[in-house]
């Protein structure tokens, strides 16, 4: 089995953060409030029951006042497709306002349905991915499966249409590979690089961008919108902005979905052998799909083993072309993990091997490595990079829940395991997980079918799953 680590090494590894003789550390302040887990998570297959599910209430508590007392409204304005946006205002360094102020880009959808619950809040992962275009996305979809909400998405500090961080502006051809026992000289010197970059593009706000400061944000966002609590959505990192956020704030959440979850205690600063292994077992998944399908394209290759080292021989060699580009080992390697995210990208996988096969072109690898990378066609970046970067050095571990949530993981999930959405549910106060077998990172609304009537039913009516409930995805996923 081929080594996807070495990839995660180098695009997770922070090296220079805690580097006592590098620049200064990027740090972000915590507080955490600490519940006792009440409800231990369980991986026992369970079907539906009535009898068995609750209905919990939500809190009842008022409100305290938010955390800087700003109260400022929104003004909202149309942008298209039936959406409204609008820009918020927040303090770059939550208690000291002397250090200035930051734009926060927003927009929603309204629901057009009788009765209002409120508003949803969704966050997309990353960190660095940006909530406006996940409303922008599938807004309308969400307002389809659970009417009822004002779907709510805003960028992140940093991300996008907020306040932007700006570290190394091309990035093109700069992921290192580090395997196992390999010198880790270079992927030390590019963070270091990384780190001097974004202390000087970005100014103090690249010491103040990770999910303390999110939440915060989070939270006057809530202000501004009118609302005594918010439903949250995340997905992937998201699921850490949700914890972090109601660890801060438990009375003013009313329900919160965390899918594809981060473990609260993983450093994701660090290199992870869980998240390796989770990629490891997405791609032993696909190659066994590939091999098991006569219609897979590298059944003429010899099958995806094969196939795979193969193309990794030929870049162990030297570059590939890619257009009027070159496709490193780096990239092809990042191009292979961002098709491991979805099994709807299995088939463009196979492509991307037999491209390089039958052609020695290496463009669809480019292309799936410019996705992971944020690179925009005119060739700059979405700036998503630069926050991941930030933020994985910022964090820290061991945030808690005291809140009611639905944890939800998949099976085959190659990038948040189902070992750390495990962690994640131990540590909550209120919590249940439930599980698909299907594979693919994240799963409501997005790779899983068979969650989602169970899901809808949590948010809307707070019908809470019995902990430790799994569905099968069957021949659905795949169609």
């Amino acid at each position: 089995m081929w080594r996807l680590a070495a990839l995660l090494a180098a695009t997770l590894v922070a090296g220079a953060c805690g580097s006592s003789d590098g620049p200064a550390r990027v740090v972000d302040s915590v507080q955490v409030v600490s519940t006792t887990s009440t409800t231990a998570s369980s991986t026992t297959t369970n079907p539906p029951a009535s009898s068995s599910s609750t209905t919990t209430d939500p809190p009842t508590t008022t409100a305290p006042p938010a955390s800087n007392g700003r109260g400022e409204a929104l003004k909202w304005r149309p942008c298209g497709d039936g959406l409204e946006c609008a820009t918020l205002t927040v303090p770059m360094v939550h208690g000291d306002p002397s250090k200035g102020d930051i734009r926060i880009a927003v927009n929603r959808y309204q629901t057009s349905a009788r009765d209002r619950i409120g508003v949803l809040l969704v966050n997309p992962g990353g960190p660095g991915g940006s909530g406006v275009d996940t409303v922008v996305d599938f807004a309308w979809l969400v307002d389809m499966v659970v009417p009822g909400f004002d779907v709510v998405g805003f960028d992140p500090r940093g991300v996008g249409g907020s306040t932007r961080v700006v570290c190394l502006e091309d990035l093109d051809d700069t992921v290192p590979v580090l395997e196992k026992g390999g010198d880790t000289a270079e992927v030390l010197a590019f963070e270091r690089e990384m780190l001097a970059a974004c202390l000087a593009n970005s100014g103090d706000l690249a010491l103040h961008v990770g999910t303390n400061n999110v939440a915060r944000d989070m939270d006057l966002l809530r202000e501004a919108l009118g609302e005594e609590q918010i439903t949250f959505l995340g997905y992937s990192y998201g699921s850490r902005i949700g914890a972090v956020y109601a660890a801060l704030f438990p009375d003013r959440v009313r329900a919160m979905v965390l899918d594809g979850p981060v473990d609260p205690e993983e450093h994701i600063s660090d290199v992870s052998p869980v998240q390796g292994e989770g990629f490891e077992l997405a791609w032993g998944n696909f190659a066994a799909a590939c091999d098991a399908n006569p219609s897979c394209l590298l059944a003429a290759h010899g099958g995806a083993e094969t196939a795979f080292f193969a193309v990794d021989d030929l870049l162990r060699e030297g570059d590939l072309p890619a257009g009027d580009r070159i496709l490193t080992r780096g990239e092809f390697l990042l191009g292979v993990a961002m098709a491991l995210y979805s099994p709807y990208t299995w088939v463009e996988l196979e492509g991307a091997f037999v491209e390089v096969l039958d052609s020695g072109d290496g463009t669809a690898f480019q292309g799936l490595a410019d996705l992971m990378m944020g690179r925009n066609e005119d060739g700059t970046y979405d700036g998503s990079q630069d926050v991941n970067w930030l933020v994985n050095c910022a964090d820290d571990p061991e945030r808690h829940l005291g809140v009611p949530a639905v944890v939800i993981a998949m099976e085959g999930d190659p990038a948040t395991p189902m070992a750390w959405a495990r962690a994640l549910a131990d540590s909550i106060g209120d919590a249940v997980l439930i599980t698909s077998d299907g594979e693919g990172h994240t799963a409501f609304l997005s790779n899983s079918f068979c969650v989602t009537d169970v899901v809808a039913a949590y948010l809307l009516d707070l019908v809470v799953p019995e902990d430790g409930w799994s569905c099968s995805e069957g021949e659905q996923q795949l169609g």
